[in-house]
């Protein structure tokens, strides 16, 4: 009997075409793919209302929990992510599942872990928290720009740019692909909006300086890196590439307008001295990042790592996302793709395997 890797997202029609590429190729690895969402367990059962992959589509099913999970939920603000995410947490502390990946916390916690290693300390920006519109100004007054980042965000939303010139000050931020600017007068009218702001947001923010993360062109970019752990259990580079917004803009997530484009080509306008730098830096990011969450954190599968390079050739970690997107990689990269739906089964049965050895041993 074939082993179940159950794919779990928050509603069902959700990366359907990934799970489905991801199924078509299960046999060969000896599982089988069942779909589900944590909200449609059954109460007092502890059986899921799912869909299983037949004779190349998805059927009906009503399964127990599966033994290993594959978690791509996207919470947000509504009633099905309040509902879900207790039950997801609830499946990650039963000893009778084995997640692929446990993921992070949110960026704050991620920084602070970082921060404890001596060597990558070095690459992140100085980041703080903030409570009020008075934590920002200090830093605002000194360097005359500064970014806030909610804590929880992702994607680029909720990401403000602020600018000061004289008593003027500017925020830029996001909504989707559209930029949207509001200028304030006054300091006094920028901290009534701050606050106000603060007190509704859904996620507590942090402030960085405004780093100068662009193109010869003064397009703004930065490179992510995905890495997955492979059949063997070690971490694996899948692919890299850029991620260029549009000239005015101050992010280059492509959800916020930003274009896929090949790293090898902007790898190659670098001089000798930029590439052997980068390429030493970069390498030294990728070798220890992974362990070092793992140490401060649950059991991770995968990881999409932000990389900023400013203009004056420093290297910055950006971000970490323990649930990455694949389309940039799918873009710049088309022939890895079957490397990408093969990754969770190859992982997956070294899952098995590995918990069958322990059994064994007990």
């Amino acid at each position: 009997m074939k082993s179940v890797l159950g794919f779990m997202t928050l509603h069902q029609e959700a990366e359907k075409s990934y799970s489905t590429e991801i199924a078509k190729r299960a046999g060969s690895f000896g599982l089988t793919v069942f779909r589900f969402c944590p909200a449609d367990i059954q109460p007092g059962t502890a059986l899921l209302k799912g869909f299983v992959y037949e004779q190349d589509e998805w059927k009906p099913s009503l399964q127990p929990l599966p033994a290993f999970i594959y978690d791509r939920c996207f919470y947000s603000k509504g009633d099905r992510s309040a509902k879900s995410r207790p039950i997801a947490e609830w499946l990650k502390n039963r000893p009778d599942t084995v997640f692929l990946g446990k993921g992070l916390p949110d960026k704050w916690a991620v920084h602070q872990a970082i921060m404890k290693d001596s060597t990558l300390s070095f690459y992140l920006p100085d980041t703080a928290q903030i409570d009020t519109a008075k934590d920002i100004l200090p830093l605002l007054f000194r360097e005359r720009q500064c970014m806030l980042k909610p804590v929880k965000g992702a994607q680029g939303r909720g990401i403000i740019a602020l600018s000061l010139s004289g008593k003027t000050i500017e925020a830029v931020y996001h909504n989707g692909a559209n930029k949207k600017t509001k200028g304030f007068s006054s300091i006094e009218e920028f901290e009534i909006w701050m606050n106000l702001f603060l007190k509704q947001s859904t996620s507590p923010y942090l402030i960085q300086p405004l780093l100068q993360l662009t193109d010869r062109s003064r397009y703004p970019f930065d490179i992510r890196i995905l890495m997955q752990k492979d059949g063997s259990g070690n971490w694996a580079e899948r692919g890299r590439g850029i991620r260029r917004g549009y000239q005015g803009s101050f992010i280059s997530n492509l959800g916020s307008g930003g274009e896929a484009l090949s790293y090898e080509d902007w790898f190659q306008r670098l001089s000798r001295r930029q590439a052997y730098l980068f390429h030493d830096d970069l390498s030294t990011i990728l070798s220890k990042l992974p362990i070092v969450l793992e140490q401060s954190f649950s059991s991770l599968f995968e990881l999409g790592i932000d990389i900023g390079y400013s203009r004056d050739g420093s290297i910055w970690i950006l971000d970490v996302n323990s649930k990455p997107g694949r389309q940039l990689i799918m873009q710049t990269q088309p022939d890895q793709k079957n490397n990408l739906y093969e990754a969770p089964l190859a992982y997956c049965k070294h899952l098995l395997a590995k918990t069958a050895n322990a059994d064994q041993e007990q």
